[in-house]
């Protein structure tokens, strides 16, 4: 075989090869593709992130898509701190409320162990009152030239630390009473009665149930549809619609979306609750 064939012979291999080695990169590719297309086989944090981004705040065909929330919705915790003598917590001495009970701001939700700081009140009462005659008693003498004003002003000095001792005293036991801080609904229960507790465990959720408000990304194109002050409709899959105000148009643009941030309040909610998945609508049209 000549030189020239050889060469071309080693050409035509050359050229086979890369020809086979392309054909079985398009068929891998095109088995990923298939592949990845069941989205039964994506990792399930992705779909989890794909999901979340496609339910908040985006455009849906006749509005914006957002979830109706309680601007007043908060765990309450007691302010008790710990047991000095076991260092534990304090016991929950009885419940008063049930999840769904309305309460008033002040409402009282539960009680704690009370008899140590009801028992530490009780003896510093005396003491203040003790310290109370002393001072007038050495005011008098004072005043007739009987007492220094050393020795009154040291009086003076007790009858003020006795006093600070049971507002003290007086604070601590005011704390085993734990109370609503505004009207709402007890929309969670997180402890029993006798469990122990501290100030880091919430024991309650209150949420109020009006009014309520949705917080809406709406791109910089379609800000004009938003005016504070002007009303948009709120309705659900059920049927149900409401009237809302907007109350807030963001002044600047987030960068990375491009959009700013509108809330509207409905105030009178009728069957709508917190957490409920709504549209919005403006009276412009979209």
């Amino acid at each position: 075989m000549s030189a020239r064939q050889t060469t071309l012979l080693k050409s035509r291999e050359t050229r086979f090869i890369r020809w086979f080695a392309v054909a079985v990169l398009i068929v891998v590719a095109a088995c990923s593709r298939e592949v990845r297309s069941d989205p039964s086989e994506e990792p399930a944090t992705e779909r989890r992130l794909s999901l979340a981004g496609a339910a908040e705040d985006e455009m849906a065909p006749d509005g914006y898509s957002a979830f109706l929330y309680s601007e007043r919705d908060a765990d309450v915790f007691t302010l008790m701190p710990d047991d000095e003598e076991s260092g534990s917590g304090v016991p929950i001495s009885a419940i008063h409320v049930e999840v769904g009970d309305r309460v008033a701001t002040g409402q009282l939700l539960a009680t704690l162990r009370d008899d140590i700081p009801q028992l530490e009140v009780e003896s510093i009462r005396p003491e203040v009152e003790e310290s109370r005659l002393k001072l007038e008693r050495l005011r008098e003498l004072n005043e007739r030239g009987f007492a220094s004003d050393a020795e009154y002003e040291e009086g003076l000095y007790s009858n003020q630390r006795a006093e600070a001792s049971l507002k003290w005293a007086e604070l601590y036991l005011s704390r085993t009473q734990v109370t609503a801080p505004f009207s709402g609904v007890v929309s969670r229960r997180y402890v029993r009665q006798g469990q122990v507790v501290d100030e880091t465990e919430p024991l309650f959720r209150v949420t109020s149930m009006s009014p309520l408000r949705a917080r809406l990304l709406v791109p910089e194109d379609d800000i004009g549809r938003f005016t504070e002050g002007e009303p948009v409709t709120i309705s659900d899959a059920a049927g149900r619609s409401g009237t809302a105000l907007v109350i807030i148009v963001a002044p600047t643009v987030d960068a990375g979306s491009g959009t700013r941030e509108v809330v509207v309040e409905m105030r009178d909610v009728g069957e709508f609750r917190p957490g409920a998945s709504v549209i919005v609508e403006t009276g412009t049209g979209f």
